[in-house]
């Protein structure tokens, strides 16, 4: 039987042949491709050196942040009422020349007040320190507070301070709405301990020889029957041995100001 002409057509055998003879992978008419995956973006490798960098970076920022906040509280300190404070450290001194108590204290004394109405009222001192920033009682301009000097022979003999703030708001003393027993003060307290029971700032302190201390408190109510204003001053004092003393007298300064010498 005659062979059949080849039609040009290749037979699968001849298709692997062909695909071998030039050493290729023949192609697979059965292979499923599939679709080229994206190539994804290579992470950039970030260098030691700049993590350090951003490491100082931020410490440096909380130094400064910590540096900004110690200034201000610094400032603020400042700007507050601390005459309280120059007047304990005078009286650490007390029996000690002036000059060497002004030196711990801090705070250098003057001959004469600043303000007149001062000059007027206290005349037996021979040094003041007082604020530099001012308040108004009753109209009058004073300074916020001042520590009055007494020296016998060129030597501290008594402190007393003075907070005029205090009365800024209200001549009488510190507003509260009713009567402050000071037998709630447990006997042998120290001055911190009186103040927090009384809720009170004082309003004058005076530092005397011996160790002797006086502070005088002043507060004001309303009376809820007659509706007036009932104005009261307490006192404590430590003697020599710390032993504590505290009672409270009412003060009639309606009366004082309506008074007069003709009547």
């Amino acid at each position: 039987m005659a062979d059949k002409e080849h039609t040009g057509e290749l037979s699968i055998n001849s298709y692997f042949d062909e695909g071998l003879a030039d050493g290729t992978e023949p192609n697979n008419p059965f292979e499923v491709l599939e679709p080229e995956q994206p190539k994804k973006k290579k992470k950039k490798v970030v260098r030691r050196n700049t993590v350090k960098r951003k490491r100082i970076l931020v410490i440096f920022c909380i130094l400064l942040v910590l540096v900004l906040a110690a200034v201000i509280f610094i400032f603020i300190q400042r700007r507050r009422n601390n005459g309280q404070r120059y007047a304990k450290l005078y009286s650490k001194n007390i029996n000690e020349k002036i000059s060497t108590a002004q030196k711990a204290a801090g705070i250098a004394p003057k001959d004469r007040s600043s303000f007149s109405t001062l000059n007027n009222i206290y005349s037996s001192y021979q040094g003041i320190a007082e604020s530099s920033k001012t308040c108004r009682v009753q109209g009058i301009k004073l300074p916020e507070w001042a520590i009055f000097l007494n020296t016998d022979a060129d030597e501290l003999t008594n402190v007393t301070y003075y907070n005029y703030e205090l009365l800024e708001k209200n001549i009488f003393g510190t507003e509260r709405k009713a009567y402050i027993d000071p037998k709630q003060v447990p006997d042998g307290s120290a001055p911190d301990a009186v103040e927090l029971v009384l809720d009170l700032e004082p309003y004058r302190i005076q530092y005397l020889q011996g160790k002797t201390e006086l502070r005088e408190y002043r507060y004001c109510y309303e009376d809820g029957d007659t509706d007036e204003v009932v104005a009261y001053v307490i006192t404590a004092v430590w003697d020599e041995n710390g032993k504590m003393s505290i009672f409270d007298t009412r003060r009639n300064y309606i009366g004082t100001l309506l008074a007069s010498p003709e009547v």
